[in-house]
């Protein structure tokens, strides 16, 4: 009998023990399932934190743009500024926790793979709302229909141009939109216009960096991704790389001064300002009020009566003195070298901003080519001209004055340059210590006091 007891005692205690490693199995397994979940609520909170800290250096990003922006003070934006590139300023700048870069398409003359470390001007592109048809036309040899379905989106009527569309075809979509009939906010607004789909809108550019990408010059293999493109090695840009809806010159003088408004201006003024004879200045107050007599309604609706600075060149000054001494020294002639010489200093208007005019120093080929009377071989040479060490053009002027324009050229398309820029898109990058990163997108309008933000875009 006690040998009975002694063996099931012993069975107890075996029975026991196995319990007891069970026991510190499921608490071994319990604590490390604690410990995992410990480990990724912590990586989880670093990645937040990673995550954090990226779109607070992306931020830094664009407060060091804003802060370049507002110590340039050149008359004269180009491509030798900071603003434009600069590795110091923009080239994964170090802070605590990671660094941020902030990046734009290369220099024109660069090869197109390679990433420029600066801001991008607004002002180099066409402002689609401002805009002619045959400006529009000329980007991407877009055919009327297009051109139109742009016009009719822009403008505030509901009247159909031949080959456009309005309010009635969106109505009737699958998915019916409105129609904006006013000024484009976003050029991403493109994409609701009749005809302006991806291929025409992104061209090869399909992430709108102005970089090309390994998957933008793979040419059309079988393998090749998305988007389309010729495999040429060079970047083909859709309107969303060459238009705008911000750009404007302010309407004042290089150095910040008033122009004069040659629809308002009296002839003691013209006379002070451009040392005209009498009989000049007398002759520009009597052509544009004879021209309003003809057109009492352009008077009664307060336009302007010279359409286009170039008109001045059709005055005619009367013998302003029997004493020809009178006018020793004075201008008494407006020929096209004086209009160049001193296009900067005069207007049409009192209005504040110059919508639509194209910054010549830092305007691309496709740009360029949108002007009127413009040729191949004017195009290069105002490119060249851009970053040669001749340095950037002072004023739209001397294209004319250093023989790169002809005459013919410059009445066409002079009043539709300006050397100087207000609108700059920021794209700025942040990146921790981690790898994570982030991106902000912002487009600023330098011309306003402060700054004002245009556009913001901030990924997740």
């Amino acid at each position: 009998m006690t040998n009975w007891r002694l063996q099931i005692g012993s069975k107890g205690r075996g029975f026991a023990l196995i319990a007891v490693m069970w026991v510190v199995l499921v608490a071994g397994l319990m604590l490390l399932g604690v410990q995992k979940g410990v480990r990724a609520n912590l990586a989880s909170a670093y990645s937040e934190l990673a995550s954090v800290q990226a779109h607070w250096l992306a931020r830094a990003g664009i407060e060091q743009a804003l802060a370049v922006l507002e110590d340039d003070l050149s008359d004269a934006d180009n491509m030798f500024e900071f603003w434009y590139s600069d590795t110091d300023y923009f080239e994964e700048v170090e802070m605590l926790n990671g660094t941020f870069s902030v990046t734009a398409g290369p220099n024109l003359l660069d090869d197109p793979r390679t990433v420029r470390y600066g801001l991008i001007d607004h002002c180099a592109r066409v402002n689609v709302n401002a805009a002619d048809a045959g400006q529009l036309k000329a980007l991407l040899e877009l055919a009327a229909w297009q051109v139109d379905s742009i016009l009719d989106w822009r403008d505030s009527d509901d009247r159909t141009r031949p080959g456009g569309v309005e309010a009635l075809y969106y109505s009737r979509l699958e998915y019916p939109y409105l129609i904006r009939n006013g000024p484009l906010r976003t050029i991403d607004e493109l994409r609701l216009v009749r005809g302006i789909e991806e291929p025409c809108f992104s061209g090869e550019d399909a992430n709108l960096n102005g970089v090309l990408d390994v998957n933008e010059d793979d040419g059309d293999a079988a393998n090749a991704s998305y988007p389309d493109d010729n495999g040429d090695g060079q970047l083909s840009l859709g309107l969303g790389g060459l238009t705008s809806v911000y750009g404007y010159e302010l309407n004042q003088t290089a150095g910040g001064g008033s122009r004069v408004n040659v629809n308002s201006a009296d002839k003691d003024t013209l006379v002070e300002r451009f040392n005209f004879t009498d009989g000049l200045a007398q002759a520009i107050v009597d052509q544009r009020a004879s021209s309003s007599n003809r057109r009492g309604r352009d008077r009664q609706a307060g336009r302007n009566r010279f359409n286009s600075l170039m008109d001045l060149l059709n005055v005619r000054a009367q013998q302003s003195s029997d004493n020809q001494s009178d006018d020793e020294g004075k201008v008494k002639e407006i020929t096209v070298k004086w209009l160049a010489e001193n296009l900067d200093e005069l207007t049409l208007t009192d209005d504040e901003r110059l919508p639509g005019r194209i910054n010549v120093n830092t305007a691309s080929r496709g740009v360029l080519m949108s002007l009127p009377k413009m040729t191949a071989s004017t195009a290069e040479a105002i490119v060249m001209r851009q970053t040669s060490g001749k340095g950037p053009l002072s004023s739209v002027g001397e294209l004319f004055t250093d023989k790169t324009i002809s005459e013919e050229q410059f009445k066409a398309f002079a009043e539709r340059l300006t050397v100087r820029s207000s609108i700059f898109e920021i794209r700025s990058s942040g990146r921790s210590t981690w790898g994570i990163g982030r991106e902000i997108v912002a487009i600023v309008d330098r011309g306003s006091d402060p700054v004002n933000i245009l556009y913001w875009y901030q990924s997740e």
